[in-house]
């Protein structure tokens, strides 16, 4: 299935007819890029050689540049909402009714929690700033993604679509990834991405690896936590269970591939796979306003 799953998707990708463009520098001086990668399970994990995979080989972590997507979203989302009601109704009695005095309504109070003003709040500009996750009306793998989520074989981990400068890897930074089942502080699939530029191309280092848990484990594995721990806790929802689950093995997915813009790559693994497409993009230009 996994074979037959592969070939279906890179024929579709020859039968796209895309034009190879050169890049060119955007008016900040750098040549930006839209980037669209799908992260996806070979569910036959199971079957394969674990001794190719021992903690002793492996050296898991994060790279010290490293930067967290954006959602497109995120200024049009309230911090919090206050209401008094510990009912689920739209009204609270305070006092017992039983007593001399009348019980009290008190109307809940919603509406956003009042903060000084910040005065660095700025509005995403989604056509010119880096490392916005772009929504769904800027993805251009849907067709693949919902061929991979029908394979019983292969499951979606990750999906991202966003536009950055694309630097040689000494500058660059790296873009955290996270996706897939979450058991307590861990996921299935943790790890970055680098995108950088080499002499005439675009360069992908993927530093992933996927986690099996269980309840026991018979090796130690030295998984770093994941770096935006508190904000990864309050947007992941974790997969509840009856026992405490700890990682008994992790699947490494070490590899630098050399890209051609405009063109599908296929990254293969034992345990992952990876879509991923780099599209030139040029900054639109800046304007001037006036009411002259």
């Amino acid at each position: 299935m996994q074979c037959r799953l592969t070939a279906s998707i890179l024929l579709f990708a020859l039968t796209i007819n895309q034009e190879v463009i050169a890049q060119t520098f955007s008016y900040d001086g750098n040549r930006w890029y839209e980037i669209e990668v799908s992260i996806f399970t070979n569910q036959n994990v199971s079957s394969v050689d674990q001794e190719l995979f021992l903690p002793e080989l492996v050296e898991l972590f994060y790279p010290e540049a490293l930067l967290q997507l954006t959602p497109y979203l995120q200024n049009y989302v309230l911090d919090s909402w206050q209401t008094e009601s510990a009912l689920n109704s739209s009204n609270v009695l305070v006092g017992d009714s039983t007593d001399s005095q009348e019980a009290v309504v008190v109307l809940p109070n919603y509406g956003p929690e009042l903060r000084e003003a910040n005065t660095d709040f700025r509005l995403i500009d989604k056509t010119r700033d880096p490392f916005i996750a772009l929504g769904e009306e800027e993805h251009e793998f849907a067709r693949f993604n919902s061929n991979i989520d029908r394979s019983p074989g292969h499951r979606i981990l990750f999906h991202a679509v966003w536009r950055q400068p694309v630097l040689n890897k000494v500058q660059g930074s790296a873009i955290l990834v996270n996706g897939g089942d979450r058991y307590g502080q861990h996921s299935e699939l943790e790890g970055s991405l680098l995108i950088s530029y080499n002499v005439n191309r675009v360069d992908v280092d993927t530093r992933l690896w996927r986690n099996s848990f269980n309840i026991i484990s018979d090796q130690q594995w030295d998984v770093p936590l994941p770096p935006f721990a508190e904000f990864m806790a309050a947007n992941t929802q974790s997969t509840g269970s009856a026992f405490d689950l700890v990682i008994d093995q992790v699947y490494p997915m070490l590899q630098t591939r050399q890209m051609i813009s405009n063109e599908l790559h296929y990254l293969d693994h034992p345990a992952l796979g990876m879509l991923i497409e780099v599209r030139p993009y040029e900054l639109p230009p800046l304007f001037d306003f006036s009411l002259d």
